[in-house]
């Protein structure tokens, strides 16, 4: 069974190092292999010599094809893709007149034969878009992120807002002298400083003139205030 698997398979199974060393526990700690460094200079792919040096879009006239395009810079493409694709259409409908009249005709595979090359030279030609078309996307993409992360923004901006109102809103309850003993981070001092000197600055002055501040009477001061009482009734 496992070897008619392998038959059928497309591709080799991995080899059994990286099944046992590629677990979950080995990413987390990092330890799992290396990637393999980037290959440099010529390579085979599927039976095909490349090198990392030449072009992604090889040239027509490298792969020894004609090129049935203009080879300039500034011609106009889309005119050529409709060209080709009308050039395409005519060899199909006379190659096909060929297979019902005389199929066995030589003009059979001569047709054939410009119809392999109208083709190579269509694909070439859209995959010279290929550049710009990376091009947009990347922009495109780059403008999803920026959205979100702007909406993102906004949502934030919101809730802080409505933070800052519910927190001043409470501060205003609170009355000036309040003892605070659970401030012994300074962090959190300042925190408290700044929200009741924003809640202390939205008040108008009217308010603030018409309120009466609180002393805070040290427990000590009183204590002294009674024994000079008492001293005073002695001497009277």
């Amino acid at each position: 069974m496992n070897d008619r698997s392998n038959l059928v398979s497309s591709f080799p199974a991995p080899p059994i190092h990286y099944i046992s060393q590629c677990t979950d526990s080995n990413i987390k700690d990092n330890l799992i292999l290396p990637p393999p460094p980037p290959i440099q200079g010529a390579y085979t792919m599927f039976g095909v010599q490349y090198n990392t040096e030449d072009m992604i879009i090889q040239p027509l006239e490298n792969q020894g094809i004609k090129r049935l395009y203009p080879n300039t810079p500034n011609f106009d493409r889309k005119v050529e893709l409709k060209k080709l694709n009308h050039s395409i259409i005519a060899n199909f409908l006379d190659l096909l007149e060929i297979l019902i009249r005389c199929p066995s005709s030589p003009e059979r595979e001569r047709k054939i034969e410009d119809l392999s090359l109208l083709f190579i030279n269509f694909h070439h030609l859209v995959n010279e878009f290929r550049p710009h078309q990376a091009c947009q996307s990347l922009m495109l993409m780059l403008e999803r992120q920026y959205k979100e992360r702007m909406c993102y923004v906004n949502h934030f901006r919101d809730h802080f807002q409505a933070v800052e109102e519910n927190l001043s809103n409470c501060l205003d309850n609170f009355p000036d002298q309040l003892e605070i003993k659970f401030l012994n981070d300074p962090t959190l001092k300042k925190i408290w400083i700044d929200c009741m000197q924003k809640s202390h600055m939205k008040r108008s002055e009217s308010e603030k003139s018409s309120q009466i501040v609180e002393m805070k009477i040290d427990p000590e001061d009183i204590a002294l205030c009674h024994l000079a009482d008492k001293i005073v009734h002695r001497n009277c």
